[in-house]
């Protein structure tokens, strides 16, 4: 399901995003504010579960630092021991705006602290885990802002991240059953993904 999420979420921001693309062309005079701020979140994101909510703010016209928290609910279909599963994450991200505006190409870095706690069941014994999580990486994308304060941004990146859980009790049984949910619900864990709709003020 998180693939299927990732290539829907991607597919649908390269079709709004070549769109964009033409109407820049066509109409470059719409593009003539200069914004600050700007407050952005997921839209396709919530039919998933996944709410995404983006600050960002520009300073001297191209250095955009960004913050943002995530929430994540996950259905309990991924292992026999139906586990019940949400978490939230942190993220702090620099982007170099080449064009000196918002309506711009950057490219960045970013930090991000994440974490999931669930509960489940396996042979008559209930379990619960956390999994804390650290990611840095970088990243590249396009933001377009119009002259109403209308924006889409979308961005990806990848980095690196460390991998590992502590559970309860902590026995070979429960940790493989974590393990399969890890790998059936396609945790990625230094992926950073964006397609955004925002108001830029």
């Amino acid at each position: 399901m998180k693939t299927k999420f990732k290539i829907s979420v991607t597919a649908f921001a390269i079709a709004i995003s070549s769109i964009a693309f033409a109407q820049e062309k066509k109409k470059t005079y719409d593009y003539q504010r200069d914004f600050k701020h700007s407050i952005s979140m997921c839209p396709v994101a919530v039919a998933f579960g996944i709410y995404s909510v983006n600050y960002e703010y520009l300073h001297h016209k191209k250095h955009g630092f960004v913050v943002r928290f995530d929430y994540e609910a996950i259905p309990k279909t991924y292992t026999d021991a139906r586990i019940e599963s949400s978490g939230y994450s942190f993220l702090l991200n620099y982007r170099y705006h080449f064009n000196k505006q918002m309506n711009s190409y950057f490219v960045g870095a970013y930090g991000r602290y994440r974490q999931f706690d669930g509960e489940g069941k396996i042979n008559n014994t209930n379990f619960d885990f956390t999994m804390p999580d650290v990611s840095f990486g970088i990243n590249a994308g396009k933001k377009w802002a119009w002259k109403s304060g209308f924006t889409m941004t979308f961005a990806l990146g990848y980095g690196f991240s460390n991998e590992d859980w502590d559970s309860n009790p902590n026995t070979a049984e429960v940790n493989d059953m974590i393990r399969d949910f890890i790998n059936d619900y396609d945790f990625i864990y230094p992926f950073y993904g964006e397609f955004s709709i925002v108001y830029s003020f």
